[in-house]
Protein backbone atom coordinates (compact mmCIF):
# COMPACT_ATOMS: atom_id res chain seq x y z
CA UNK A 1 0.00 0.00 0.00
CA UNK A 2 1.41 3.52 -1.11
CA UNK A 3 0.83 6.54 0.94
CA UNK A 4 -1.49 8.53 -1.04
CA UNK A 5 -4.06 9.93 0.51
CA UNK A 6 -7.41 8.33 -0.07
CA UNK A 7 -11.05 9.76 0.79
CA UNK A 8 -14.05 7.25 1.43
CA UNK A 9 -17.59 8.43 0.65
CA UNK A 10 -20.68 6.49 2.10
CA UNK A 11 -24.19 6.48 0.96
CA UNK A 12 -26.31 5.25 3.92
CA UNK A 13 -29.75 4.18 2.35
CA UNK A 14 -32.99 2.61 3.46
CA UNK A 15 -32.07 -0.38 1.61
CA UNK A 16 -28.61 0.28 0.73
CA UNK A 17 -24.76 0.86 1.35
CA UNK A 18 -23.00 2.64 -1.56
CA UNK A 19 -19.54 4.20 -1.03
CA UNK A 20 -16.37 4.48 -3.12
CA UNK A 21 -13.17 6.15 -2.99
CA UNK A 22 -11.46 8.73 -4.25
CA UNK A 23 -7.59 10.39 -4.53
CA UNK A 24 -6.94 13.68 -3.74
CA UNK A 25 -7.67 15.12 -7.43
CA UNK A 26 -10.87 13.48 -7.15
CA UNK A 27 -10.63 10.96 -9.57
CA UNK A 28 -12.97 7.77 -8.58
CA UNK A 29 -10.62 4.45 -8.15
CA UNK A 30 -12.87 2.18 -6.57
CA UNK A 31 -16.75 1.06 -5.82
CA UNK A 32 -18.71 -0.97 -3.62
CA UNK A 33 -22.02 -1.66 -2.45
CA UNK A 34 -24.39 -3.92 -0.15
CA UNK A 35 -27.45 -4.73 0.97
CA UNK A 36 -28.89 -3.46 4.46
CA UNK A 37 -31.21 -6.10 6.50
CA UNK A 38 -34.51 -4.74 7.41
CA UNK A 39 -34.70 -4.50 10.96
CA UNK A 40 -31.01 -4.21 11.40
CA UNK A 41 -29.37 -3.32 14.55
CA UNK A 42 -27.46 -0.14 14.81
CA UNK A 43 -24.43 -2.56 15.78
CA UNK A 44 -24.81 -4.33 12.68
CA UNK A 45 -24.78 -0.98 11.07
CA UNK A 46 -21.70 -0.16 12.56
CA UNK A 47 -20.02 -3.38 11.25
CA UNK A 48 -21.09 -2.77 7.55
CA UNK A 49 -19.94 0.16 7.59
CA UNK A 50 -16.58 -0.55 8.86
CA UNK A 51 -16.31 -3.68 6.21
CA UNK A 52 -17.17 -1.18 3.68
CA UNK A 53 -14.06 0.91 4.50
CA UNK A 54 -11.76 -1.17 4.76
CA UNK A 55 -12.31 -3.05 1.58
CA UNK A 56 -12.84 0.43 -0.14
CA UNK A 57 -9.15 1.66 1.44
CA UNK A 58 -7.81 -1.93 0.56
CA UNK A 59 -8.90 -1.38 -3.21
CA UNK A 60 -7.98 2.30 -3.26
CA UNK A 61 -4.25 1.01 -2.23
CA UNK A 62 -3.18 3.95 -0.09
CA UNK A 63 -3.88 5.78 3.16
CA UNK A 64 -7.29 6.86 4.77
CA UNK A 65 -7.10 10.49 4.70
CA UNK A 66 -10.93 11.25 5.16
CA UNK A 67 -14.60 9.93 5.46
CA UNK A 68 -17.81 11.82 4.04
CA UNK A 69 -21.52 10.63 4.51
CA UNK A 70 -24.38 10.92 2.98
CA UNK A 71 -27.02 10.47 5.17
CA UNK A 72 -31.19 10.98 4.57
CA UNK A 73 -33.12 13.27 6.42
CA UNK A 74 -31.76 16.59 8.42
CA UNK A 75 -28.17 15.86 9.16
CA UNK A 76 -25.49 17.50 11.62
CA UNK A 77 -22.17 17.38 10.14
CA UNK A 78 -20.82 16.69 13.09
CA UNK A 79 -23.21 13.87 14.71
CA UNK A 80 -25.40 12.38 11.50
CA UNK A 81 -28.90 11.98 10.56
CA UNK A 82 -30.85 14.02 13.78
CA UNK A 83 -34.69 13.43 12.88
CA UNK A 84 -35.66 10.53 10.26
CA UNK A 85 -39.66 10.26 11.38
CA UNK A 86 -41.06 7.28 9.10
CA UNK A 87 -37.75 6.19 7.00
CA UNK A 88 -34.80 4.17 8.62
CA UNK A 89 -35.76 2.98 12.09
CA UNK A 90 -33.17 4.43 14.48
CA UNK A 91 -30.80 6.01 12.15
CA UNK A 92 -31.38 9.20 14.22
CA UNK A 93 -30.32 7.78 17.58
CA UNK A 94 -27.24 7.04 15.85
CA UNK A 95 -24.06 9.16 16.05
CA UNK A 96 -22.44 8.31 13.06
CA UNK A 97 -19.77 10.85 12.65
CA UNK A 98 -18.08 10.62 16.29
CA UNK A 99 -18.49 6.41 15.68
CA UNK A 100 -16.31 6.78 12.38
CA UNK A 101 -13.87 9.14 13.84
CA UNK A 102 -13.29 6.86 17.07
CA UNK A 103 -12.91 3.62 14.09
CA UNK A 104 -11.08 5.57 11.88
CA UNK A 105 -8.94 8.25 13.47
CA UNK A 106 -9.57 10.98 10.28
CA UNK A 107 -11.73 13.76 9.72
CA UNK A 108 -15.40 12.71 9.30
CA UNK A 109 -18.16 14.96 7.70
CA UNK A 110 -21.75 13.97 7.08
CA UNK A 111 -24.98 16.04 4.99
CA UNK A 112 -27.92 15.32 3.70
CA UNK A 113 -27.89 12.89 0.63
CA UNK A 114 -29.66 15.66 -1.40
CA UNK A 115 -27.67 17.91 -0.68
CA UNK A 116 -24.87 15.77 -1.21
CA UNK A 117 -25.90 14.63 -4.57
CA UNK A 118 -26.50 18.10 -5.77
CA UNK A 119 -22.63 19.52 -4.37
CA UNK A 120 -21.46 16.53 -6.49
CA UNK A 121 -22.94 17.21 -9.45
CA UNK A 122 -21.56 20.82 -9.25
CA UNK A 123 -18.40 20.10 -8.51
CA UNK A 124 -18.20 16.92 -11.20
CA UNK A 125 -21.19 16.48 -12.74
CA UNK A 126 -23.62 18.04 -15.25
CA UNK A 127 -23.73 21.40 -13.22
CA UNK A 128 -20.33 21.86 -13.01
CA UNK A 129 -19.92 25.40 -13.67
CA UNK A 130 -23.31 26.77 -12.55
CA UNK A 131 -23.63 28.95 -10.05
CA UNK A 132 -27.57 28.98 -9.62
CA UNK A 133 -28.34 24.66 -9.34
CA UNK A 134 -31.48 22.45 -7.46
CA UNK A 135 -31.28 18.96 -7.99
CA UNK A 136 -34.02 16.60 -7.15
CA UNK A 137 -33.08 13.12 -6.50
CA UNK A 138 -36.08 10.63 -7.14
CA UNK A 139 -36.51 7.64 -5.44
CA UNK A 140 -38.62 6.36 -2.17
CA UNK A 141 -39.04 10.20 -1.73
CA UNK A 142 -37.90 13.15 -3.62
CA UNK A 143 -34.62 14.96 -2.44
CA UNK A 144 -33.47 18.33 -3.01
CA UNK A 145 -30.27 20.06 -3.06
CA UNK A 146 -29.44 24.12 -3.98
CA UNK A 147 -26.79 25.42 -5.00
CA UNK A 148 -26.99 29.91 -4.77
CA UNK A 149 -24.60 32.36 -6.08
CA UNK A 150 -21.85 29.21 -6.14
CA UNK A 151 -22.12 28.64 -2.32
CA UNK A 152 -23.82 25.10 -1.57
CA UNK A 153 -26.77 25.93 0.73
CA UNK A 154 -26.59 24.97 4.14
CA UNK A 155 -28.23 26.19 7.42
CA UNK A 156 -28.18 25.73 11.56
CA UNK A 157 -31.18 23.93 11.26
CA UNK A 158 -29.85 21.63 8.61
CA UNK A 159 -32.51 21.75 6.28
CA UNK A 160 -32.00 24.84 3.83
CA UNK A 161 -32.15 23.94 0.23
CA UNK A 162 -33.09 20.04 0.96
CA UNK A 163 -36.91 20.62 1.07
CA UNK A 164 -38.21 20.79 -1.90
CA UNK A 165 -39.63 17.32 -1.52
CA UNK A 166 -41.97 19.11 1.27
CA UNK A 167 -43.27 21.97 -0.64
CA UNK A 168 -46.93 21.88 -0.72
CA UNK A 169 -48.80 21.48 -3.93
CA UNK A 170 -52.25 20.63 -2.77
CA UNK A 171 -53.40 21.82 0.74
CA UNK A 172 -56.68 19.12 1.29
CA UNK A 173 -53.58 16.73 -0.03
CA UNK A 174 -52.82 13.10 1.32
CA UNK A 175 -50.92 13.93 4.43
CA UNK A 176 -47.33 13.43 4.56
CA UNK A 177 -44.86 11.73 6.99
CA UNK A 178 -44.31 15.31 7.91
CA UNK A 179 -47.73 16.12 9.36
CA UNK A 180 -48.39 18.47 6.31
CA UNK A 181 -51.01 17.70 3.82
CA UNK A 182 -50.39 17.41 -0.09
CA UNK A 183 -46.51 17.87 -0.40
CA UNK A 184 -44.88 16.83 -3.08
CA UNK A 185 -43.55 13.45 -1.64
CA UNK A 186 -47.00 12.55 -1.09
CA UNK A 187 -47.94 13.28 -4.64
CA UNK A 188 -45.83 13.46 -6.75
CA UNK A 189 -42.38 11.18 -5.56
CA UNK A 190 -42.07 8.01 -7.39
CA UNK A 191 -43.68 6.07 -4.21
CA UNK A 192 -47.01 8.25 -4.91
CA UNK A 193 -47.06 6.87 -8.37
CA UNK A 194 -46.48 3.36 -8.00
CA UNK A 195 -49.29 3.61 -5.26
CA UNK A 196 -51.47 5.16 -7.48
CA UNK A 197 -51.07 2.64 -10.07
CA UNK A 198 -51.18 -0.35 -7.86
CA UNK A 199 -54.27 1.29 -6.51
CA UNK A 200 -55.86 1.31 -9.87
CA UNK A 201 -54.88 -2.60 -11.20
CA UNK A 202 -56.56 -3.22 -7.35
CA UNK A 203 -60.05 -2.00 -8.22
CA UNK A 204 -60.09 -3.97 -10.80
CA UNK A 205 -59.10 -1.36 -14.18
CA UNK A 206 -57.97 -2.71 -16.88
CA UNK A 207 -53.93 -1.75 -16.90
CA UNK A 208 -51.84 -3.59 -19.26
CA UNK A 209 -49.96 -5.54 -16.60
CA UNK A 210 -49.43 -9.35 -16.50
CA UNK A 211 -52.33 -11.03 -15.14
CA UNK A 212 -49.93 -13.09 -12.63
CA UNK A 213 -48.87 -10.65 -10.84
CA UNK A 214 -50.47 -9.22 -8.00
CA UNK A 215 -50.89 -5.32 -7.49
CA UNK A 216 -48.71 -4.89 -4.07
CA UNK A 217 -45.78 -6.16 -6.78
CA UNK A 218 -46.25 -3.55 -9.18
CA UNK A 219 -42.95 -1.18 -9.08
CA UNK A 220 -42.08 1.69 -11.23
CA UNK A 221 -40.12 -0.66 -13.73
CA UNK A 222 -43.24 -2.39 -14.42
CA UNK A 223 -45.05 1.36 -14.98
CA UNK A 224 -42.34 2.36 -17.29
CA UNK A 225 -42.69 -1.10 -19.61
CA UNK A 226 -46.61 -0.27 -19.48
CA UNK A 227 -45.93 3.32 -21.14
CA UNK A 228 -43.62 1.64 -23.59
CA UNK A 229 -46.39 -0.54 -24.28
CA UNK A 230 -48.60 2.68 -24.69
CA UNK A 231 -51.03 1.71 -21.95
CA UNK A 232 -53.51 3.74 -22.18
CA UNK A 233 -54.60 4.17 -18.35
CA UNK A 234 -51.45 3.67 -17.19
CA UNK A 235 -50.14 6.96 -19.58
CA UNK A 236 -53.49 9.00 -18.05
CA UNK A 237 -51.78 7.94 -14.45
CA UNK A 238 -48.13 8.76 -15.33
CA UNK A 239 -49.45 12.16 -17.14
CA UNK A 240 -51.20 13.54 -14.63
CA UNK A 241 -47.95 12.53 -11.71
CA UNK A 242 -45.97 14.75 -14.18
CA UNK A 243 -48.05 17.47 -14.14
CA UNK A 244 -48.01 17.25 -9.78
CA UNK A 245 -43.95 16.75 -10.14
CA UNK A 246 -44.08 19.50 -12.39
CA UNK A 247 -45.86 21.77 -9.73
CA UNK A 248 -43.09 20.93 -7.03
CA UNK A 249 -40.03 22.01 -10.13
CA UNK A 250 -41.94 24.98 -10.28
CA UNK A 251 -42.44 25.78 -6.64
CA UNK A 252 -38.76 25.43 -6.68
CA UNK A 253 -37.90 27.83 -9.32
CA UNK A 254 -39.39 30.63 -7.68
CA UNK A 255 -37.99 29.84 -4.22
CA UNK A 256 -34.43 29.56 -5.64
CA UNK A 257 -34.99 30.69 -10.01
CA UNK A 258 -32.03 28.26 -10.72
CA UNK A 259 -30.14 28.64 -14.19
CA UNK A 260 -30.65 24.67 -14.48
CA UNK A 261 -32.69 21.69 -12.56
CA UNK A 262 -31.03 18.29 -12.65
CA UNK A 263 -32.74 14.86 -12.31
CA UNK A 264 -31.05 12.51 -9.69
CA UNK A 265 -31.88 9.06 -9.15
CA UNK A 266 -32.54 5.62 -10.62
CA UNK A 267 -36.16 6.29 -12.24
CA UNK A 268 -34.04 8.93 -14.69
CA UNK A 269 -33.13 5.64 -16.34
CA UNK A 270 -36.51 6.05 -17.88
CA UNK A 271 -35.98 9.88 -18.76
CA UNK A 272 -36.73 9.43 -22.43
CA UNK A 273 -40.49 9.30 -21.36
CA UNK A 274 -40.55 12.13 -19.36
CA UNK A 275 -37.68 14.96 -19.41
CA UNK A 276 -39.00 16.86 -22.25
CA UNK A 277 -42.51 17.01 -20.95
CA UNK A 278 -41.62 18.09 -17.46
CA UNK A 279 -39.25 20.70 -18.78
CA UNK A 280 -42.29 21.92 -21.57
CA UNK A 281 -44.59 21.84 -18.06
CA UNK A 282 -42.27 24.02 -16.62
CA UNK A 283 -41.75 26.71 -18.91
CA UNK A 284 -45.13 27.30 -19.97
CA UNK A 285 -46.42 28.01 -16.53
CA UNK A 286 -43.04 29.57 -14.80
CA UNK A 287 -43.53 33.40 -14.60
CA UNK A 288 -40.14 35.04 -15.49
CA UNK A 289 -37.78 37.79 -16.63
CA UNK A 290 -37.46 38.52 -19.71
CA UNK A 291 -40.42 36.19 -20.62
CA UNK A 292 -40.03 33.02 -22.30
CA UNK A 293 -36.28 32.34 -21.83
CA UNK A 294 -35.58 28.58 -21.12
CA UNK A 295 -35.36 26.85 -17.75
CA UNK A 296 -33.33 23.84 -18.85
CA UNK A 297 -34.16 20.21 -17.06
CA UNK A 298 -31.48 17.94 -17.49
CA UNK A 299 -30.60 14.40 -16.07
CA UNK A 300 -27.47 14.00 -13.45
CA UNK A 301 -24.21 12.49 -14.67
CA UNK A 302 -23.39 10.60 -11.75
CA UNK A 303 -26.15 8.71 -11.35
CA UNK A 304 -25.94 6.58 -8.01
CA UNK A 305 -23.13 7.73 -7.26
CA UNK A 306 -23.56 10.93 -6.78
CA UNK A 307 -24.07 11.12 -2.66
CA UNK A 308 -21.05 9.24 -1.96
CA UNK A 309 -19.58 11.14 -4.34
CA UNK A 310 -20.27 14.20 -3.04
CA UNK A 311 -19.56 13.47 0.31
CA UNK A 312 -15.96 12.63 -0.40
CA UNK A 313 -15.52 15.94 -2.08
CA UNK A 314 -17.23 18.09 0.92
CA UNK A 315 -15.11 16.27 2.99
CA UNK A 316 -11.92 16.82 1.09
CA UNK A 317 -13.29 20.86 0.94
CA UNK A 318 -13.90 21.33 4.70
CA UNK A 319 -10.46 19.65 5.73
CA UNK A 320 -8.01 20.83 2.95
CA UNK A 321 -9.66 24.44 2.36
CA UNK A 322 -9.14 23.68 -0.97
CA UNK A 323 -11.27 23.40 -3.87
CA UNK A 324 -9.07 21.42 -6.78
CA UNK A 325 -9.97 20.71 -9.95
CA UNK A 326 -12.32 17.69 -9.80
CA UNK A 327 -11.49 14.90 -12.69
CA UNK A 328 -15.05 13.57 -13.89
Amino acid sequence: MSNAPLTVGLDIGGTRLKGGVIDARGRVLARDVEATRPGQSLRELEKQLDALVGRLVAAGGGELSGIGASITGPVDPDVGCVYLPGKIRGLDQHRTVPYLRKRWRVPVTADNDGRLAAYAEWRAGAGKGVDNLVVFTLGTGIGSGVVLDGRLLTDRHFQRGTQCGHLVIQVDGPRCLTGAQGTGESLASVTALVQEVRGALARGLPLDFPAEKPAHEIVFPDIVAALRRKDPLVTEIFERWLDRFAAVMLNAFYAYTPDLILLAGGPTKAAPLFLKKLEARLNQAAFRVPVGYTIPVRVAKLGEDAGWIGAALRVQELHSGTQEAIAA
